[in-house]
């Protein structure tokens, strides 16, 4: 079985791609799907979530950010959905690193920390000249490889500075007691930066010490094999240091190496209690609040006592949420088939009313935040609606919202989509209008455009000023649901991205050629740009160009006598039975990929996600026929009395040949389970049948010469 004909999508997700970290293209996110969104939901990476929540703490602007230049692992989520690194490189942008080695130094030695040691080694006048030369040029191996101490230096302060080289190096080389007392001989040196470096160090060596035996070759972890005495040392040392030094050079850095000591020590309460801290303190719009929130994730969150420890705590608001919110998530089955039912529920949740509603002191403080968590247990778990709108008023007038305010507003526009509330438009419409235009407008888009594809209204979605901006939500419905109207138009829309434009036209030309509509195919395959490059089917919406060239350039024939796709397609526009046309077809669809192609799957059950009508792009399609499926081509030339020999034993030729080399039928479109693939196929007998005949009907055939096996 390859994965190119048994593709398990997750909700709505693009073809021949790792779909792992694809978002289904939804409001909802009842269940963790590996993406996030600019709203705080249960499915939501937590270091997602953690951000928002200190965003809202202390509300910053989006000023400098700006959405990250899109990759394979992140072109399919749009500017509605965001995973953590995408959106750390949006509200924190870095240059690319530069490929110019002169600018990075000596790349076979990363050992850190010779800047410091120059500039302190420069501002000791007491050193000589010669002997900073001979200093640096040892700092440049230490940690790198082999040092030949066999060096000249006699002055007194340059001498506490060979001897701070050969402490480093042994706690390079993992030798622990020769580190401790190299440093601890330096603690009173004569030069500043060496006594304050040494009175620090021994933390740094503790810390090692501690974590020396607990990682393997591999780099796995196990927290059984701390040694905790030389945890507890490290914290013996990080308080002599900053007792001797409580404004030094390295407090902020001992200050949150406690924190790695408690998690060493397994000190789960105390290191919570310092997150809460932090969580409420460090400046959001810092990059340091997403490398705290990376942190908390890693070092407490991910421990299995942890939300334990934050529950029984009773004054930890912000780290309790994001662990509600964790226990609101749904669990997922991962059964190839199950009932197609709503995202949002009925649902029976890890956590319950009761429990969330006895957390309500813990809020005291924030009581927009409980009542948001409250809504959110009852959507998710499937409470009629009336409730969850009593809960949160409208709001969509505030622009700038913080995300704990736009994700009260989304959850309440959920609520009135599942209600059917005739104001749910408007409702969408004043958001989109309110919402920051990084993430939160397009999100809210989102939302409108589900509304109108319920209301069966995708004229409304790309009406010329339409409020629906969002590229790939436009695409999405473009691959999916939209009728040949609407891909026209797109096609010939100026006023639209040449990508957006291209989709219209591949679309238009897929479906119509597939779908038995030839007299369109004929008159629309001139919307193809000149000169546009065949391209490729493997992910087409995220090339750029799109593969529409295809359909005027790209193969269609490699031994049956076939011409040009366009005449094809004409003769077929005259007589769609033409069995020549119809086997040329056959061929066009096989040589360029399209058996194993889909633009978007609509299953509603897909690898453990249910997909609802609160799907982006999941709607009965607007585009009428059915498929084009390459083995019926086949099968209705072999009930065709009147084919002729060639066309017969080529029929038989590529009926066999679309179970080679797997023995399943790559010739029936893409697959959504194993149990479709299997009804798809027919028997091993009956392809023997086929290969028999045509090596015994047509033998000199080149097609009976060249098959040798019918898999």
């Amino acid at each position: 079985m390859t994965g190119a004909a048994l593709l398990g999508f997750a909700g709505l997700a693009w073809a021949c791609a790792d779909v792992t970290s694809y978002p289904v293209w939804r409001l909802a996110a009842p269940e963790y799907d590996e993406v996030g969104r600019p709203a705080i939901a249960p499915g939501n990476d937590t270091r997602i979530n953690l951000l928002w929540l200190m965003r809202s703490l202390h509300p910053v602007g989006d000023t400098g950010a700006a959405y990250p230049e899109p990759d394979w692992a992140t072109e399919q989520l749009g500017h509605s959905f965001l995973t953590w690194s995408s959106m750390r490189a949006a509200l924190w942008p870095h240059p690319q690193p530069t490929d110019d080695t002169s600018a990075r130094g000596d790349p076979a030695c990363a050992a850190p920390g010779q800047a410091e040691f120059a500039a302190a080694l420069a501002a000791n006048a007491a050193v000589p000249v010669s002997e900073r030369s001979t200093l640096l040029a040892l700092r440049t191996k230490v940690g790198c490889g082999p040092v030949d101490w066999a060096v000249t230096v006699n002055s007194a302060q340059g001498r506490e500075y060979l001897a701070y080289l050969k402490a480093a190096a042994a706690f390079h080389a993992a030798d622990w007691q020769a580190a401790r007392d190299g440093f601890t001989t330096l603690t009173r040196a004569r030069d500043p930066w060496v006594a304050e470096t040494s009175v620090y160090m021994p933390i740094r060596i503790a810390l090692q010490h501690a974590v020396a035996g607990a990682t393997d070759q591999y780099g796995n972890f196990d927290g059984g094999k701390v040694d905790v005495a030389a945890a507890v040392e490290a914290g013996r040392a990080i308080a002599a240091y900053l007792k001797a030094w409580p404004h030094g050079r390295y407090t902020a850095s001992a200050q949150g190496l406690t924190r790695r000591v408690l998690w060493l020590r397994g000190d789960m309460a105390e290191l919570a209690h310092s997150y809460e801290h932090l969580a409420a303190t460090t400046p959001p719009d810092s990059e340091a609040a997403a490398d705290l929130a990376e942190e908390i994730d890693g070092k407490l969150l991910a421990e299995g006592k942890a939300d334990d420890v934050i529950r029984r705590a009773g004054d930890m608001p912000l780290l309790l949420a994001v662990t509600d919110m964790r226990q609101m998530r749904k669990a997922r089955s991962y059964s190839e088939t199950a009932p197609s039912t709503d995202p949002a529920g009925p649902a029976k949740l890890p956590l319950s009313a009761n429990e969330l509603a006895a957390q309500k002191a813990v809020f005291g403080g924030r009581p927009d935040l409980f009542a948001f968590l409250q809504a959110t247990h009852a959507y998710y778990s499937g409470e009629p609606s009336a409730s969850i709108l009593a809960a949160i008023p409208a709001d969509t007038h505030t622009p700038g919202a913080t995300p704990l305010a736009f994700s009260r507003q989304v959850l309440r526009g959920m609520a009135l989509a599942d209600s059917r509330d005739a104001g749910e438009a408007g409702f969408w419409a004043g958001l989109i209008a309110a919402g920051r235009p990084l993430y939160q407008r397009p999100f809210a888009e989102l939302g409108l455009a589900v509304h109108w594809q319920r209301q069966d209204r995708l004229d409304l979605i790309f009406a010329p000023g339409s409020p629906i901006e969002d590229q790939m939500t436009r695409e999405i419905l473009l691959q999916t649901i939209a009728p040949p109207s609407i891909l026209r138009a797109e096609a010939a829309n100026t006023g639209r991205p040449e990508h957006e434009r291209d989709i219209a036209r591949f679309i238009l030309l897929y479906k119509s050629l597939s779908r038995g509509a030839y007299a369109d195919f004929v008159r629309d395959v001139a919307l193809v740009p000149t000169g546009a490059p065949p391209g490729t089917l493997y992910d087409f919406a995220g090339e750029n160009p799109v593969a529409v060239g295809l359909f005027a350039h790209g193969k269609w024939s490699d031994g049956f006598a076939c011409p040009p796709l366009a005449q094809t397609g004409a003769t077929l526009a005259r007589s769609p039975l033409d069995r020549p046309a119809r086997l040329c077809l056959g061929d066009f669809w096989r040589l360029n990929g399209f058996d194993t192609f889909a633009p978007l799957s609509t299953a509603r059950m897909v690898w453990g996600i249910s997909v609802g009508p609160e799907t982006l792009g999941n709607a009965p399609d607007r585009f009428p026929g059915a498929p084009l499926r390459r083995d019926a081509i086949y099968a209705a030339i072999l009930a065709d009395p009147q084919a002729t020999p060639d066309e017969r034993a080529y029929a038989l030729y590529r009926s066999v040949m679309c179970y080679a080399p797997g023995g399943y039928n790559e010739c029936a479109g893409v697959f959504l389970s194993a149990d479709a693939m299997n009804k798809a196929s027919v028997a091993k007998s009956q392809r023997q049948a086929w290969f028999l005949e045509l090596k015994r009907r047509y033998p000199d055939s080149p097609w009976a010469k060249t098959l040798r096996y019918y898999w």
